[in-house]
């Protein structure tokens, strides 16, 4: 008589997201039954072997439901105002949902399902402006935002649930990552955008920056602090170091990160050379796109992610550049022969 395999289902909320489409994938290749949550039902149809709840995660009675429902064996927890620019025009809707929800999770795991494992997406702006050479999981938290803040609240919240009850509960410290699905909201994919637009002769794109204007207009693209170093990595990296995470006998916080720091003029360099452009006669530094608060420089010590799990990043910081641009001017081609067509 055989005995049953048994299937692990993961929850993963914040599905519909850059890092929710990458994870899913790849639970979906190692056989898992998969449940998502996102805010609003826009999912890519591609993830059709996935069972979407749409809601609200900061309507207790939502959460609540959404976790007896699915019963999952892992919660990969990625849902979260995501942005520390945009967390200061919702500083209450950070709160509850990065910072509330988490705990709230944690106290449904303690109370009705202790064998559940959680993965917080935790994040390097717990940090605020570090001066260590290099951030690692002892490195103090100082963040800056009220995005910093919330998720420096569910990293300790996280951490003490851990100690207290003894649960399988872990944080992933992310830095920076990046991807061709990062939304247009974030400076990396503007940086993509307006590199592949001036690749093709364009002057002015449709899509518009955070103040309504063209991401690149009258052949210009407008940037704060170019000078910021971040450590970026590649997303479909880090969702593998998610994983590993969840799996690992001991429950812990983990730095992820490359271990590499490039400024915003380096991205803008690199992404601008992909179409054999200089990038200085294209980007121009407005003052009022600079923060008065912001961490100028993230650099990750991710060694005991490295030697404890054997997690080691698999795409390179020119490789991600040029993939960005490249898939920006593949979706910007096909707008172009399609013209009545919104990318």
């Amino acid at each position: 008589m055989t005995s049953e395999v048994h299937v692990k289902r993961a929850l993963v909320t914040g599905g519909s997201g850059q890092d929710g489409s990458y994870l899913i994938e790849l639970l979906l290749s190692r056989g898992y039954e998969v449940f998502a949550h996102s805010r609003r039902r826009e999912v890519d149809p591609g993830l059709g072997r996935v069972c979407w709840h749409a809601g609200d995660l900061t309507d207790e009675t939502f959460l609540k439901n959404l976790l007896s429902i699915t019963q999952p064996d892992e919660i990969y927890n990625l849902a979260a105002v995501s942005r520390p620019a945009l967390s200061w025009d919702v500083p209450i809707e950070t709160a509850l949902l990065n910072g509330l929800v988490p705990q709230r999770i944690c106290e449904f795991i303690r109370r009705e399902m202790p064998a559940t494992r959680l993965f917080q997406a935790s994040s390097s702006e717990i940090y605020g402006d570090s001066h260590a050479q290099l951030q690692d999981e002892q490195t103090r938290a100082n963040p800056t935002s009220p995005y910093g803040i919330s998720k420096a609240y569910a990293h300790q919240i996280i951490g003490a649930y851990r100690q207290q009850y003894g649960l399988h509960l872990s944080c992933g410290i992310l830095f920076n990552h990046e991807s061709p699905r990062r939304p247009l909201s974030f400076v990396s994919q503007k940086i993509a955008h307006a590199a592949a637009a001036a690749s093709l002769g364009l002057t002015e794109t449709r899509e518009l920056d955070e103040r309504g204007r063209p991401i690149l207009s009258d052949g210009r693209l407008y940037l704060g602090d170019i000078n910021v170093r971040r450590d970026f990595g590649f997303a479909g990296d880090f969702v593998e170091a998610m994983r590993l995470i969840v799996q690992s006998d001991v429950p812990s916080d983990f730095v992820v990160g490359t271990g590499q720091a490039h400024s915003i003029a380096e991205f803008c360099e690199v992404a601008f050379k992909v179409g054999g452009l200089d990038w200085t006669k294209f980007v121009v530094v407005d003052p009022l796109l600079l923060r008065k608060v912001d961490s100028h420089f993230t650099r990750a010590d991710s060694s005991k992610l490295q030697s404890e799990l054997g997690w080691h990043p698999k795409v390179g910081f020119s490789a991600l550049v040029n993939m960005m641009v490249k898939d920006r001017i593949r979706i910007l081609k096909l707008s172009m022969a399609q013209p009545n067509k919104v990318s």
